[in-house]
């Protein structure tokens, strides 16, 4: 199964205005018989149940704060005597180690909490697409600034895709296309209206009209559009629901479950 922990983009925002969608900066879980499948660990992250049967793989897709600053308020540290395997498909294991150490480190936390803690076993990405062998891992380079990596997870045939913060172009149309084609699956960047993007050129991320039309040209079962805008509250997001005639696209949902 697959589950939305938080759908929001950039900063959370838990108004009373947006607990429909919800207010969680980014997590995606996946659960099969064997594994935990983590994408990003925003603020969403915090409610993550861990399992000591399943082996669990957390895999960032970059270091903006929306999408780590939820990864010290689990208390997993209370739950699992395993270790987490992290990976980053742009960053080796050290540059990774490094990055999450200076975020959760003084003068911008108050401990060393990746010290602390040692519950992560830091691998390149390579290393985990070849140790999980039953898995079928592989990332695609996104647009957005600093570098941002997407990931595909076939498991049992079934395709999942997570696309969060890119910043679409025409020229990425044929290989967004064969990447994510036949999924039953994907998570899609809609901060933005096509009508906002000439205002936010260079933030890295696309509207929900380019997902729409993405989606006619994609088999796929679910095209759930995610990273809503802080700024735009649960009343605009189902305006905007109303004017979706593909009903394999859909806004994604705080807490919503989703059968893989």
């Amino acid at each position: 199964m697959i589950i939305n922990h938080g759908v929001r983009g950039s900063t959370p925002n838990p108004s009373q205005n947006y607990l429909f969608f919800g207010g969680n900066t980014p997590c995606v879980e996946i659960k099969t018989q064997k594994y935990q499948l983590i994408f990003d660990c925003g603020s969403g992250f915090s409610k993550v149940n861990f399992s000591n049967d399943l082996e669990t793989i957390l895999f960032i897709s970059h270091f903006h704060h929306d999408h780590i600053q939820g990864l010290a308020f689990n208390n997993y540290d209370t739950k699992i005597s395993k270790k987490i395997t992290l990976t980053s498909a742009h960053s080796d294991k050290t540059n990774t180690f490094k990055h999450l150490s200076t975020y959760y480190s003084n003068p911008y936390f108050p401990v060393n909490f990746i010290e602390i803690i040692n519950k992560f076993d830091f691998l390149d990405f390579e290393q985990v697409v070849n140790n999980f062998e039953d898995l079928n891992i592989s990332s695609i380079d996104l647009n957005h600034p600093g570098n941002c990596s997407g990931y595909s997870i076939t498991s049992n045939k079934k395709k999942f895709c997570y696309l969060l913060d890119n910043e679409y172009e025409d020229v990425q149309e044929k290989k967004l296309i064969d990447f994510c084609d036949n999924s039953e699956t994907i998570i899609w960047d809609g901060m933005f209206l096509d009508s906002e993007l000439s205002d936010k050129k260079g933030w890295g991320h696309s509207s929900i009209e380019q997902g729409i039309t993405l989606a006619d040209k994609i088999d796929v079962k679910n095209f759930l559009i995610s990273h809503h805008s802080p700024s735009r509250d649960d009343q605009e997001i189902k305006i905007l629901e109303k004017t979706i005639s593909n009903n394999k696209v859909k806004f994604a949902s705080e807490n919503e479950v989703i059968e893989f």
